[in-house]
Parts: structure tokens; sequence; C-alpha cells
């Protein structure tokens, strides 16, 4: 029997794994000279109309979001980190309080409330890991084209072993749809190439690679800059000649 294969130390292992090597970056498409410190003066602003006009749904993933990014962008010490990530996840959970089918909100909720219990240790893996996918499963019911949550649901399969339902052919049906949603977000292109490297598919791969290398216009420039183009251009730099 392979029940006991699905301990909470290889839901932790797996889950840690997948949200750390591919985060799910917040962030903004054109960017303040100041950013990432900007994000605080933006988040105040945000936190201060919410006081002053109460829960709106597009106000409150709007706060949600720049949690995230302060997390993603600003901080670098855990703790800090943590706590953002769940006062994201808390702004989201309003969100869905007041809407629940809203695509966007399902799946800030499934990025921010991740990205917390990582931090935390991920005690209640398996349940988070769960709660993740069905929230996941809910923004693409409403939403089948929403490319951050293809994307997310894309890495899940990827990076989660088979005893946590990670699935080569579904990562790839899901990658490839977030791409065809929206090719500038490159993270798609890079856990496809990741994918399709460990199939030995390097002419794909190099393909996908060399895509977040050359997009215009990339959503979350700051991560891209930083992340994804530095980690496309080394990984292309290990494939075999074409």
């Amino acid at each position: 029997m392979r029940r006991h294969l699905r301990s909470p130390q290889l839901l932790i292992a797996g889950l840690a794994w997948c949200l750390s090597t591919y985060p799910v970056m917040a962030g903004q498409d054109v960017l303040p000279p100041d950013y990432p410190q900007s994000i605080e003066r933006d988040l105040t602003a945000v936190l201060s109309r919410l006081s002053a006009q109460g829960d709106e749904p597009i106000a409150l993933l709007e706060g949600a979001e720049l949690y995230m990014q302060m997390a993603d962008d600003l901080f670098s010490e855990d703790g800090p980190r943590q706590s953002a990530y769940e006062a994201g996840a808390a702004l989201a959970k309003r969100a869905l309080d007041i809407d629940a089918r809203q695509a966007h909100a399902h799946f800030v909720y499934a990025a921010t409330l991740g990205s917390a219990e990582r931090l935390k240790g991920l005690a209640n893996a398996g349940l988070v890991l769960n709660d993740i996918k069905r929230h996941l499963r809910e923004a693409l019911a409403i939403d089948p084209t929403h490319p951050q949550a293809l994307q997310m649901m894309g890495g899940l399969y990827a990076e989660l072993p088979w005893v946590l339902g990670g699935n080569e052919t579904e990562a790839e049906s899901y990658l490839r749809r977030a791409i065809q949603a929206d090719g500038r977000y490159t993270n798609a292109h890079l856990i496809l190439a990741r994918l399709l490297i460990k199939q030995r598919r390097f002419a794909e791969a190099r393909k996908h690679l060399q895509a977040v290398i050359d997009v215009q216009q990339p959503h979350y420039p700051y991560s891209w800059l930083r992340l994804f183009k530095p980690e496309a251009e080394r990984v292309l730099k290990t494939l075999p000649p074409s």
C-alpha cells in the first residue's frame, strides 16, 4: 500500500518546493521610479479608502495585491513577509465574502494563502493544498482563461510529486492555456520550459526560454528583470546544442 507516502513531511516538501521555486509574484506593469518603496504609499492610500468608504471588492483586491507585492518585492525577512501575505489573504477573503463570483479574488486568495502557509512551515500542508486547488478551480470555473490561475495550477501539477497529485500532462495543458491566454506572464514559459527539459524536449524548451527573454512589456517587470529573465538566460545556456 502507498497510503503512508502521504505524510505531513511529504506534503510540506512538495508544496514548499512548488511555491518557493515558482512563486506567484504580484506586481505592476508600469512601475513608479521609487518602486518597490512606493508600495507602502500605494497601500496606505488603498487602506485609507477602505476605511472611509467601507469594503468594496475592487479596492479589497487592490489592497491584497499590494500586500503580495510588499511580501514579494519589498520585504526580505520571513516574519514581515508572512504578515503581509496573511494580510493580503484576509483582504481577498473579504472580497470573496462580498462576491464569490470573482475569478481574480479566488486566485489572489489562493496565492497569498499558499505563500503565507509556506513561510509558517505548512503545519497543515494537506488542508492548505486542497484549499489552494479548490480556489484555483473556482477561479477557472468562473473564467477559464484567467492566465494567473492557469499558470499557478500548471505549476502545482508540474512540481508536486505524483502522490500529491502531480501530473505532467495536466501541467503542460494548463501552462499552454496560460500562455495562450496571455504570454506576457512569463513565469508560465519558464515552468513549461523546465517541464519540457525534464522530458528532453529541448527544442521546444528553448523556444519558451527565448520567449521569456524577448518578451515585450512583460507583466510584473520587476520580477521579470530580477528573476525570470536571468533564470531563462541561465537555463538556456545549459541546454545541449540544437
